[in-house]
């Protein structure tokens, strides 16, 4: 009998000495302190009639579950609304490099052509969304984020490592990823059979500040 309750301590000692998951932070996304940005870039053999595009989004709201420590309690969710996407706005193009100057006569036609059937079909699918499904940590600061990306109505799996700091009051999450706009039912802007186009892939930089949540955010 001694032994048996000898053995039973041990278990218990073994099971508490068993690391356990933190209860993870909570944070809300930061919309005026963080950017979502596409950039679009042009080909065909009259490439040089084109222009690269970048396009910001100025509606978005989120958050995420944060424990450094164990990856697997950590989560992210994003969901913008598509018809807050803007197309080359000046200072965005100065940001990312392109000197070129859009008109805001060509402004406007882009926008129209984005937000069209042909392309976004903004009205038919209102809202862009991301949502994490897996989290591994690689080393301090560095974590490769899986999920599934939904555009254009069309959700996707897609990983993509994101690079974290955390100030305490502050959680900052910066990563970019590649995809393809045919992967999501969208076909690249194209004239003049194809001399003048969008090429497929574009680039999806993410520069998200978050702030922890507080009840009012739960209320919401």
């Amino acid at each position: 009998m001694l032994k048996l309750v000898r053995i039973g301590f041990a278990i218990v000692v073994s099971l508490m000495a068993i690391p356990r998951p933190a209860m993870a932070a909570q944070y809300v996304i930061d919309p005026a302190k963080s950017e979502l940005v596409v950039r679009l870039f042009r080909g065909g053999v009259a490439a040089a009639f084109a222009h690269n595009h970048v396009i910001r989004a100025t509606d978005f709201s989120g958050g995420t579950s944060f424990d450094p420590e164990f990856p697997s309690a950590t989560s992210m969710s994003v969901e913008t609304r598509a018809d807050s996407l803007q197309v080359d706005e000046p200072a965005v193009r100065q940001k990312y490099g392109l000197t070129e100057v859009v008109s805001d006569k060509d402004r406007k036609k882009i926008q129209a052509t984005m937000e069209s059937a042909e392309q976004l079909d903004v009205a038919r699918f209102p809202k862009m969304k991301f949502q994490s499904t897996k989290v591994e940590k690689e080393s301090d600061g560095k974590y490769i984020v899986s999920g599934e990306l939904t555009i254009h109505g069309v959700k996707r799996s897609v990983s993509f490592p994101v690079t974290v700091s955390d100030k305490g009051e502050e959680l900052r999450g910066q990563a970019s990823l590649r995809f393809k706009q045919s992967d999501f039912g969208i076909k690249p802007f194209s004239i003049m059979l194809g001399a003048v186009r969008n090429e497929d892939e574009a680039i999806l930089y993410m520069d998200v500040v978050a702030t922890p949540r507080t009840n009012i955010d739960l209320a919401d």
